[in-house]
């Protein structure tokens, strides 16, 4: 794996860039809410915020007598091109995927936005498997650009804390169960055209068969780390189909109920090293919204057959405890 350690300390030496559209964010905002995509109830009333810049990210939401601003999840400022997306690997455009973190650990790696202070990643980018790492060094998380100089250049987002599901066992190096992790933010990221929350999962109706998605990231193609954000167009497989594929190339890996595959064995697409933590973003033509329904997790080589997934929906009720700090 290319050694990021002279791009990371030479990226301190640029100053910060400030983005066009991006501006201070409204006061007094929760940074642990967010859109979870269910019908709102009978005594919630909604209406935007009267911010410039903001108006179209935020919205307010009155329960009760308490009020509080949650962030808009699951909207792309500038569509994404499905019909390429068939094709290969593509390049994405600004506002593609404008969830999308880039994240430096013990390596490149992958993410998403979720609110405005929260990183939805994969735990085994913060304790990689088969590594005599116990312990995770400071994580970095970018956001904001399809081009790595140019997201650096932007600055990393201090993490202030980090959360890794209980269910994730390091040492077991063919289990990857519980590969989920939260970042909590230091500070609330300001919403703009290119940096924009994903939304989370509300129903098993997303993971059907056949089922198209999205897999972005910052990882290897042909050997080589991009420096380009790419994505692939994949659709989700029969589970059938993965557990035939896994036991005719004697492999011993978990897969669980907890997880699913997509691609097809006969493709040349497939997420790879440095890709591990995006997310597999679906979209709910019910909502309207980009749904984050995986999480990049294991797989067997690159671009040879299937990938596989953590499936963010058996875990959205321990993300939304943590992130609505009661858990």
């Amino acid at each position: 794996m290319e050694n990021w350690s002279a791009i990371f300390f030479k990226s301190f030496l640029v100053y910060y860039q400030i983005m066009v559209m991006i501006c201070s964010l409204p006061p007094n905002l929760s940074y642990g809410d967010f859109e979870s995509g269910t019908r709102p109830e009978e005594d919630i009333e909604q209406d935007k915020i009267s911010y410039p810049c903001h108006e179209l990210y935020y919205k307010t939401v009155s329960a009760k007598d308490s009020k509080q601003s949650l962030s808009v999840c699951g909207q792309s400022s500038t569509p994404i091109d499905q019909d390429q997306g068939t094709l290969g690997v593509s390049k994405a455009k600004l506002g593609n995927f404008p969830w999308q973190a880039l994240t430096f650990n013990y390596g490149r790696g992958g993410g998403a936005l979720l609110g405005d202070r929260w990183i939805l990643t994969a735990a085994h980018t913060i304790y990689p498997k088969d590594s005599f790492f116990q312990k995770n060094k400071n994580v970095n998380v970018f956001l904001g650009h399809t081009d790595i100089e140019e997201i650096i250049k932007l600055g990393s987002h201090s993490v202030r804390r980090v959360i890794v599901h209980p269910d994730y066992h390091q040492e077991e190096s063919n289990n990857f169960e519980g590969d989920i992790a939260l970042l909590e933010l230091e500070n609330s990221v300001p919403l703009s055209p290119n940096v924009l929350p994903i939304c989370l999962p509300d129903n098993e109706t997303l993971y059907g068969s056949g089922l198209m998605g999205f897999v972005s990231g910052f990882g290897m193609e042909q050997g080589l780390l991009v420096n380009q954000l790419k994505y692939v167009h994949l659709p989700i497989a029969k589970r059938e189909a993965c557990e035939t594929w896994l036991l005719e190339k004697n492999r011993t890996e978990v897969f669980s109920s907890n997880m699913f595959c997509a691609g097809d064995s006969t493709l040349k697409q497939d997420a790879c090293q440095g890709d591990s933590g995006g997310v597999f973003a679906v979209w709910d033509n019910t909502t309207e919204r980009w749904v984050a329904t995986g999480i990049v997790s294991w797989g067997i080589d690159c671009h040879k057959g299937y990938g596989f997934y953590t499936k963010v929906l058996n875990y959205v009720g321990w993300l939304k405890g943590i992130m609505e700090g009661v858990a």
